[in-house]
């Protein structure tokens, strides 16, 4: 149990390592709806487009990305962006 001291602080108040994880919940927080929301724009971006990805060589070749490859590259995206992006 958490001993109140003068002034409404408690011991864990001061703690630099709940601070810490504090700040990396709502980073991970941060970037966990920003890749939902990048999902959810690529989903309405699906129903009326196909996706074509660059070929590596100059081939006539037509690769589709599927959905999973999709989501990787959202989800990197998203942890790159800064806070408050």
């Amino acid at each position: 149990m958490a001993i109140i001291r003068q002034g409404g602080y408690t011991e864990n108040d001061s703690s630099d390592k709940l601070r810490d994880k504090r700040k990396q919940l709502i980073e991970e927080e941060r970037i966990f709806q920003l890749n939902e929301a990048l999902l959810a724009y690529l989903d309405k971006l699906l129903d009326e487009y196909e996706f074509i990805k660059k070929p590596e060589e100059e081939s006539e070749e037509v690769i589709h990305p599927d959905r999973d490859e999709l989501e990787q590259y959202t989800q990197d995206y998203a942890n790159t962006k800064p806070k408050g992006f």
